[in-house]
């Protein structure tokens, strides 16, 4: 269907935003340690101009209406009726006469779902790697701090390989680092951060490869942990690794040196046995205005062969990169996800809504996009987010909420 009125001329803003979603794939490779927020000020729906008002103003213009004292209330002009061909916002109860030819439609409906791909992309991303057990780093210059004193016996290997990938994977696309392991006195693998380099990285794998398991250790080990990456007047912020609980009489010590503690102590919690730990672990974060992130290993771990990398200099085991596992109870819905979710499910609706201007409507329920995720509310104590992938089915939007027991 063709509408009169606008030329179907592609305007330069139109190839800039045609341009800039072609690169979707380069932008994504280049703009992965950032936030959320930041990447959606980058890539999200209001700063590509489509929204679906700010794509309305582009393709027609507002129906008019008018308050008619005589009859008090407001009353629609009849100019248009006829004339052009309408849409009614049901976020502002507007009614919009469109003026554009279909083709700049079609570009819109191209753009949209661009858009929906790569909010997917964000989102496979996001959980995926490194990402999924360590949350993503933000800062160019940090301190880990490894304390491994809840840790289980079989739990060791699982732990190298998921620090291994957080080096590999996320640490060498940053300035400098160092790591420190909680003990009877703190270990620092390094004096200070160190600038990133192929040999550093190597090193600091090399270090971890080689860490063991410590019986005993004194309740005040984390603290002092904690506050020796503090002394550390070069690094931006200190990223406390926890593998499994932390022990009661350590809480009050560990909150009260993060807040002595000049920067960020972002919590990263690796297979809690128990909800108190990441109660803790959040409003430890919460206090000292940090991130806090939470990991759960499945049971089984599957075991896979070695392999070449693509450069052919290394060869290690695809089991760090099978790393499968789950929100703990208590962790809640990870935010960095549910932006990028929230930000694609408008995107999906303002679609189907731009799609029927230039389409007969889908059947009812149907409608002509999958983005491939969904929101589940889970009744526990409280209710809990959880986002998780859903089985594709062409043609059909899946994405909404439902309680699950």
């Amino acid at each position: 269907m063709e509408k009169s009125g606008s030329s179907s001329t592609t305007s330069e803003p139109q190839l800039q935003r045609q341009e800039g979603w072609s690169n979707t794939k380069t932008d994504l490779a280049e703009q992965r340690l950032i936030s959320s927020e930041t990447w959606l000020q980058l890539h999200g729906l209001k700063s590509n101009k489509l929204t679906l008002k700010q794509i309305l103003s582009q393709i027609g213009f507002p129906h008019c209406e008018d308050y008619v004292a005589s009859l008090g209330r407001r009353v629609a002009s009849r100019y248009a009726d006829g004339l052009f061909p309408q849409l009614y916002r049901a976020e502002d109860g507007r009614v919009y006469n469109l003026t554009a030819k279909s083709e700049l439609i079609y570009q819109f409906v191209e753009h949209l779902t661009q858009a929906v791909e790569s909010y997917k992309q964000r989102m496979d991303w996001l959980t995926s790697k490194s990402r999924q057990i360590f949350g993503v780093i933000l800062e160019q210059c940090i301190t880990i701090v490894l304390d491994f004193g809840g840790i289980l016996e079989g739990e060791l290997d699982m732990c190298r390989e998921a620090l291994t990938m957080v080096l590999q994977e996320q640490v060498a696309h940053i300035t400098n680092f160092n790591i420190i392991r909680v003990s009877q006195e703190p270990v620092k693998w390094q004096e200070n951060a160190t600038p990133v380099t192929k040999q550093s990285i190597a090193a600091a794998i090399s270090w971890v490869e080689k860490l063991t398991i410590e019986l005993t250790v004194s309740k005040v080990g984390c603290m002092d942990a904690l506050l020796e990456a503090g002394k550390d007047k070069t690094i931006e912020s200190i990223y406390y690794f926890v593998v499994g609980d932390v022990p009661e009489e350590s809480k009050e010590l560990l909150l009260q040196s993060a807040l002595e503690i000049p920067y960020p102590v972002h919590t990263v919690s690796f297979n809690a046995r128990g909800e108190g730990t990441i109660a803790f672990l959040k409003d430890l974060s919460a206090k000292t205005h940090s991130r806090f992130h939470a990991f759960a290993e499945r049971t089984e771990c599957v075991e896979f062969p070695a392999f070449s990398t693509k450069d052919g200099d290394d060869v290690m085991t695809w089991n760090s990169r099978k790393l499968k596992g789950k929100l703990p109870p208590g962790a809640g819905v990870r935010e960095d996800v549910f932006l990028v979710w929230r930000e694609m499910e408008e995107a999906c609706s303002t679609l189907a809504q731009i799609q029927r201007l230039v389409a007969k409507p889908p059947k009812p329920d149907v409608a002509t996009v999958d983005c491939g995720w969904s929101v589940i509310l889970q009744s526990q104590k409280q209710p809990l987010l959880r986002l998780h992938r859903i089985q594709k089915t062409p043609g059909t939007l899946r994405l909404g909420c439902g309680n699950m027991a």
